[in-house]
């Protein structure tokens, strides 16, 4: 007589988390002086087609070290005012440090993902709305708009040596030598 097997299966894993925590932005920033900064990787695109995948590989690269920049240039446009300064310095140790995977438990009760990111925005907006920086959050966003394009622009993506264009099939009329296209050359 054989017994039964009382094997429970096992649980299915948990959905993958949509959350961007502090520790995977931290890997996500690229070497400032080596890579980010390196004035040898500098050049200016010489097609609109190198220019639209400069900033589409940079973007994504340095997204990381972009989003830090703009929080730089934020906080600077804070520096005349200290106090509003440093409630913004908090308010983002506190986006960093609680945005996590794992969920926060206070008194032995579990805050949800959703609960604690909606009350981090509406601190934020409040802190917006208290302090009227309105005007420094204007300007710092078009600051960090010119600084991150420009950056984006200029810098050689690593892998420039086997970029692919986007518009692969449209560009390819331009490659053949067909017929009653005039004295054109390729430079």
């Amino acid at each position: 007589m054989t017994t039964p097997s009382t094997t429970t299966p096992s649980p299915p894993p948990p959905p993958p988390s949509t959350t961007i925590t502090a520790a995977q932005i931290r890997h996500a920033i690229r070497p400032w002086f080596s890579d980010f900064l390196s004035v040898s990787s500098l050049s200016l695109p010489i097609s609109f087609q190198e220019l639209s995948l400069r900033i589409q590989k940079n973007l994504y690269a340095f997204r990381a070290n972009y989003l830090l920049i703009s929080l730089l240039i934020f906080m600077l446009t804070l520096i005349t005012r200290p106090i509003t300064l440093i409630s913004f310095l908090v308010i983002i140790v506190a986006w960093i440090f609680l945005v996590r995977e794992e969920p926060l438990v206070v008194f032995d009760f579990e805050i949800g993902q959703r609960l604690l990111v909606i009350s981090l925005l509406a601190g934020t907006a409040f802190a917006l709305a208290v302090t009227r920086v309105w005007w420094n959050v204007f300007l710092s966003f078009l600051i960090s708009i010119l600084v991150v394009c420009l950056h984006a622009i200029l810098r050689t993506p690593d892998d420039a040596d086997d970029m692919e264009s986007p518009y692969g099939a449209l560009l390819s009329v331009v490659d053949d030598d067909g017929p009653g296209r005039g004295p054109y050359t390729l430079v």
